[in-house]
């Protein structure tokens, strides 16, 4: 089964950068990227070619790399790319399509669920330009806070006490992911820490291809302890979840759970939508909303 994984972040913060350091990580992979626009340092057919002569690629649209700019054509164009193609890694350079839980919905698609899987987020935080898109873009607050890792950008550009007051302003979004402080993206490491919990199992634990996703969106109010006798039986039926629920009128919660361990934080001017997201065997939407709702019964 193919790992999609999402590379989001703010316009000019690098993600694109990332996204070349990443191919070169990731050489013996098998790999396919989806641009979901146009960009003005895209990678093209040739850059990829030339940062690796074992790539085989998938060209549309006078050399792009399979850009999918239209929503609507994106099971279509993910399907003829699997067919094709067979990649082992999917990443997909996101700015329209920038939320894993609609991506995880798409995914879940009857033509490609037994093909491909959301395997995680990379965000790209740009230091010296995070505070202002974050006060006037609610969604590059949304990118970061459902990042599994965060990459700390441009921290050339920018003093020690800059970095701190972003690093600070970045955990109280998202205080689950790892973060990393780079120039030009210069990782070192493909793997997404949060991402083995769910597509890196061995033989002796399940196959991959067991492991399903399911996204349940409510408006229900449910109580902290609730939530924890929730969290507590969803954690017998899945091995990763995380999500947003609202505790009271304006009062909301993030959390996650990894098999039997899970965190409750509260989340403050949250103005998102209340959804989880589950990952387990033979996860299901309807057996996600009854163990919601039966927790919420107690």
């Amino acid at each position: 089964m193919t790992d999609l994984i999402l590379i989001s972040g703010f316009l000019g913060s690098g993600k694109t950068t990332l996204l070349k350091n990443l191919l070169h990580l990731n050489t013996n992979k098998k790999i396919a990227v989806i641009q979901n626009e146009f960009a003005s340092s895209g990678v093209d057919g040739k850059e990829l070619k030339l940062s690796n002569d074992g790539f085989k690629l998938v060209e549309i649209n006078n050399g792009s790399v399979f850009c999918v700019c239209l929503l609507s054509n994106f099971i279509e164009n993910i399907t003829t790319l699997i067919e094709q193609y067979n990649p082992e890694i999917i990443y997909l350079e996101a700015s329209g399509i920038s939320d894993p839980i609609s991506i995880c919905e798409l995914l879940n698609h009857e033509s490609i669920n037994t093909k491909v899987k959301y395997a995680g987020a990379w965000c790209v935080v740009d230091a010296l330009n995070f505070e202002r898109s974050a006060n006037f873009v609610q969604r590059s607050k949304h990118q970061v806070r459902v990042a599994d890792k965060i990459i700390l950008n441009k921290i050339d550009l920018v003093d020690e006490n800059q970095i701190e007051n972003v690093l600070q302003k970045v955990r109280a979004i998202n205080p689950f992911a790892s973060i990393e402080k780079q120039t030009f993206c210069n990782v070192k490491n493909a793997k997404l820490n949060q991402v083995t919990t769910v597509s890196t199992l061995t033989s002796e634990d399940k196959r991959p291809e067991e492991i399903k996703t399911a996204v349940y969106r409510t408006t229900d109010l449910i109580s902290e302890e609730n939530l924890k006798l929730f969290l507590k039986e969803l954690s017998n039926h899945s091995i990763r979840a995380k999500g947003f629920v609202r505790v009271g009128v304006n009062t909301f919660k993030m959390f996650q759970l990894t098999y039997a361990n899970f965190e409750i934080i509260s989340l403050e001017n949250y103005t998102g939508s209340c959804e989880i997201i589950a990952f387990g065997e033979n996860m299901e939407l309807k057996l996600l909303r009854k163990l919601f709702q039966q927790a919420n019964e107690e």
